[in-house]
């Protein structure tokens, strides 16, 4: 059983180099900088989020959500969806460099991060809480359209199953987590108290930029 284990987490290390994972980090960030823009801790909402991103990617990759490969006009939906995700996440991307050059040049930043300021503050709401869950949910069925064959390779291997799920779902569950860690890095990474603004801005350009390019893989 451990050298399961050291193949489910030496998949789930590789197969975090998706695309998909790239383009939910950059949400990930939208959605704490919207957090804090609304005076929200976000610390449970960032719980919630991850959380459900995890259960829904193991779901999905079960077979539910692969049935929609089948159809080429839900496919050419989610590419379209895909591509305004990538021009959006480019230009926010573009904003954050902007932010950066000021900062590095010296002049102070009016504002935490290029976003409109959201209408409302206080305390969470459901609204919030929904968006988050939809967020999480909305992402992780979109990551389970990329082809994650070490995944399939887990669930095919007859030496893991025969009916041992008990033995079967801690192993993926590590797989999924452990594929998850760019947004672990994200996460870490936000949680620096006291985090140079600047590096805030030249890390969160990179993220973006990188995620709007994984769509060109994406449309391959």
């Amino acid at each position: 059983m451990n050298g399961l284990g050291t193949i489910a987490w030496g998949a789930g290390l590789q197969d975090g180099l998706n695309p998909c994972i790239f383009m939910t980090c950059a949400v990930f960030i939208i959605h704490s900088l919207w957090l804090k823009r609304r005076s929200l801790k976000s610390g449970w909402l960032r719980i919630i989020f991850a959380l459900v991103y995890a259960s829904s990617s193991l779901e999905f990759n079960f077979g539910p959500a692969q049935i929609f490969l089948f159809h080429k006009n839900f496919i050419f939906a989610v590419k379209i969806f895909y591509f305004v995700l990538g021009v959006g996440a480019f230009i926010t991307g573009i904003l954050f460099l902007k932010d950066w050059f000021l900062l590095h040049r010296g002049v102070p930043a009016k504002d935490e991060c290029p976003l409109p300021k959201a209408g409302g503050q206080g305390k969470g709401s459901w609204g919030v809480l929904l968006t988050t869950v939809l967020l999480g949910l909305v992402l992780s069925a979109l990551a389970t359209l990329w082809p994650v064959n070490n995944y399939i390779m887990l669930l095919g291997n007859e030496t893991i199953l025969k009916g041992q799920w008990q033995a079967v779902m801690p192993l993926l569950l590590g797989y999924v987590f452990t594929s998850m860690w760019p947004l672990w890095f994200v996460w870490a990474f936000l949680s620096i108290k006291n985090l140079r603004p600047s590096l805030l801005k030249i890390v969160c350009s990179s993220i973006f930029l990188t995620a709007s390019s994984c769509v060109i893989f994406i449309f391959k």
